[in-house]
């Protein structure tokens, strides 16, 4: 008896003790890190996030050794975290300064129609100092941002200056202008030359569709294509001489169905005639030639009709 219950408290033992070792192996296993942490990390940046970003990328990579695409990551949006603090607190300092400077005249004015309440004079000279100290940060914003943020250097150099003129702020002002100016000239001659490469794609490609609808025949449909490279290239060399070939051997098909039009018209076929002309006309719809022709084929047609419908009303008189 005593056997067997030493046996169930060895089992019950060596449980516990199993059990005791998945709990501790529960508590030991990381939690599975997020595959996709570094791409919902560049999605919060992307909408300037980067608070977000960064406490992403911390938690991710506590469960593992950082990598280096963690630690770069990382690292980048450290810096532009702290870029964009900077610029945030100059466009507040740029918003504050301006907000004070518009009370100045009207404390001023204060201080002039009540010489008898001396906190108007008080308030006017504090906000003259505040400005005065405000004028220096402006122009450390506009000189700490000039290499980066050429709009608001300026805006931080354009407030400034409006404060005291400052010959330094002066040159960096004229710099950023040049610059600026310099800016715009590049930003025009890039857009210039997609223009003109995005015209240069159209124009070979309307030409190779030209070059297409010759070699198999469709000589009307090329000279429309042709005529349209003309019409934006009209010095283009190739498109030119495409063009007079293609009218060169359009007028011999023309020459040729007249002539074809003008036997069928002997022998009495006037309809086939009729067709034959047509289809010159088709090649060319200012022939004139086929024109009258189409005309006199049907002038004969009306009066064989005429002839024919008369015939048969004399036929049916008593």
């Amino acid at each position: 008896m005593k056997q067997p219950f030493k046996l169930f408290a060895a089992y019950l033992l060596l449980s516990m003790l199993a059990g005791c070792q998945l709990i501790e192996s529960k508590k030991t296993t990381p939690a599975p890190v997020e595959e996709n942490a570094l791409d919902k990390s560049r999605q919060l940046a992307a909408k300037g996030r980067y608070g977000e970003a960064i406490s992403l990328l911390d938690r991710a990579s506590t469960n593992r050794n950082l990598s280096t695409a963690y630690s770069k990551e990382l690292e980048s949006f450290r810096t532009q975290q702290k870029t964009l603090e900077e610029e945030l607190n100059d466009q507040l300092l740029i918003s504050n300064t301006s907000a004070l400077k518009n009370q100045l005249p009207i404390l001023t004015k204060l201080s002039q129609a009540s010489p008898d309440k001396p906190h108007y004079a008080t308030l006017l000279q504090e906000t003259r100092e505040t400005l005065h100290s405000m004028q220096k940060s402006l122009s450390e914003c506009a000189w700490r941002h000039f290499k980066r943020n050429n709009a608001l250097s300026k805006d931080c150099l354009t407030l400034a200056l409006s404060l005291k003129q400052d010959k330094a702020d002066q040159n960096l002002m004229e710099h950023l202008l040049k610059e600026q100016i310099q800016y715009k000239k590049e930003v025009a001659k890039k857009e210039q030359t997609n223009r003109e490469q995005k015209w240069k794609k159209r124009i070979d490609k309307n030409l190779t569709e030209a070059q297409r609808l010759v070699e198999s025949g469709q000589l009307k449909e090329a000279r429309r294509a042709l005529k349209r490279v003309l019409k934006e290239s009209p010095k283009n060399e190739t498109a030119k001489k495409l063009l007079a070939d293609v009218n060169r051997t359009l007028k011999k098909y023309i020459e040729n169905l007249l002539l074809a039009g003008d036997r069928l018209y002997r022998d009495g076929e006037i309809e086939s005639a009729k067709a034959t002309w047509r289809a010159a006309l088709t090649l060319d719809p200012t022939d004139l030639r086929a024109r009258e022709k189409i005309q006199r084929a049907q002038r004969v047609l009306d009066n064989l009709e005429n002839l024919r419908k008369t015939n048969e009303d004399d036929i049916k008189k008593p």
